[in-house]
């Protein structure tokens, strides 16, 4: 065996490690952009946030605590055992946030007068679930005693969600930390004095007036975002699953409009403090530093944006390309990844990113990666006609068929006198696809 060695010369392309990091950063959805932000944020001092909206410091904090805490109700009697006054007020009010909060209690433990009054202090509560009403004019109103009415009050604030009954957002906040046993005594100087601040997104003035570095503020704010802002819930609300969309589109005057949904991220913007200082060092080492972080921030930024601009103009592609589905509701057109990164001229991996896991609303939500279809096959007559378009024909003929129910091969003898060639096989499979009965189910009343 003789053994030779030489040279080959090989192109390859590989990707650097920005180059990946940008491509994962087009990926990401709408939240999982915001979870990234977040990480970048509390370990970068040289990013800053601030809400866009912050002309009432309360809705803000709403805003910037948004969360979904659902709570079940615990009963700790006797299940079997009737409750005549939960029964009562139940039959009463159909009030589901009353049922939820007194179905807390155990009814043996009050009186039928206790009940009466903790059921008027629930109707009392504000729409975030705060108890701000003075007990003496309360008194004074509903003919019950002061004290009673404290009594009262003093058992419903020990109920779940923790923090219902606060008198107000910071009582709130204190409450849920102390139940999480995280009683951190700048954590609450933060909540007591500086809320103002949190939300205009002032942390240079919160890490000097507290002694503390911006990325332990930066922590602290993370942890607060945590907690739920609002205890009360919507509790008279079915349970729904709520699909947000990526992107949103808009007709105005005629011309397509593309938005990314993200407004509720708020504003990421540089630190000019912390661009002074690094300017000001004389360390070394601590201007190297702020410089990495700097230049890490203006990478995070510029593919933030570049995400922001390559989905508008994907979509703005597909909108060219599929407007009759759009304003007319008509069926998709046949259109592939490569139809549409060919429009752009970017590589069809820039296109599969950019639609992966996204939805878009015009008068409806659709994922985005729905909206891309194959045409029906390579045949001649079939050019142009996508699955769908044969799916509506099937749905047609099915609904207009009369006593007697079209079988599959006859449903694929019609397709065939109306120029469309589809198999028996593959009209079974849309019909299976749009969840109809075949003909003998259907000759059946099923």
């Amino acid at each position: 065996m003789e053994l030779n060695s030489y040279v080959e010369v090989q192109q390859k392309q590989a990707l650097s490690a920005s180059q990946v990091q940008a491509l994962n950063i087009l990926a990401f959805t709408n939240q999982e952009l915001e979870d990234f932000m977040v990480n970048e944020y509390l370990e970068n001092p040289m990013l800053e946030h601030s809400d866009r909206k912050e002309n009432e410091i309360m809705t803000s904090m709403e805003k910037f605590f948004d969360s979904q805490i659902v709570y079940g109700s615990q009963h700790p009697g006797n299940p079997e055992e009737e409750d005549p006054y939960r029964r009562e007020l139940s039959a009463k009010n159909g009030n589901r946030l009353k049922e939820n909060l007194l179905g807390q209690l155990n009814w043996k433990d009050y009186s039928k007068d206790q009940w009466k009054i903790m059921s008027y202090l629930v109707d009392c509560l504000d729409e975030k679930g705060f108890f701000t009403q003075d007990l003496e004019e309360l008194s004074a109103a509903s003919g019950y005693e002061k004290e009673e009415l404290n009594r009262c009050l003093m058992v419903l604030r020990e109920l779940e969600p923790v923090g219902i009954f606060s008198s107000n957002l910071e009582e709130c906040l204190l409450k849920q930390l102390e139940a999480k046993e995280l009683q951190d005594e700048t954590l609450c100087r933060i909540l007591r004095n500086y809320l103002p601040q949190l939300v205009s997104g002032q942390i240079g003035v919160i890490s000097r007036s507290l002694g503390i570095s911006t990325v332990r503020v930066k922590e602290y704010i993370h942890l607060i975002g945590s907690l739920n802002p609002r205890p009360i819930m919507d509790i008279q609300a079915e349970e729904s699953t709520y699909v947000v969309p990526d992107v949103i589109v808009t007709r105005p005057g005629g011309a397509w409009r593309v938005e990314i949904n993200d407004q509720w991220l708020g504003e990421y913007q540089y630190s000019d403090y912390y661009i002074r200082m690094m300017k000001e060092a004389t360390d070394p080492e601590l201007t190297a530093y702020f410089k990495e972080r700097l230049d890490r921030a203006r990478f995070v930024m510029n593919c933030v944006e570049q995400r922001r601009n390559t989905i508008i103009r994907v979509t703005e592609a597909i909108l060219k390309r599929q407007e009759a589905y759009f304003e007319l509701q008509d069926s998709l057109k046949p259109m592939g990844m490569e139809d549409v990164a060919g429009d752009l001229g970017v590589h069809v991996s820039t296109v599969s990113r950019a639609v992966k896991g996204k939805y878009i609303q015009y008068k409806k939500t659709d994922p985005m990666k729905a909206l891309f279809t194959s045409a029906l096959s390579k045949n001649e007559e079939n050019q142009g006609i996508s699955p769908e378009k044969i799916k509506e024909r099937i749905r047609a003929m099915i609904a207009a068929e009369g006593r007697k129910p079209l079988s599959d091969q006859k449903l694929a003898d019609c397709l065939a006198e109306e120029g469309l060639s589809v198999s028996r096989r593959a009209v079974a499979k849309y019909r299976i696809q749009m969840n109809i009965p075949d003909s003998r189910q259907r000759g059946m009343g099923l």
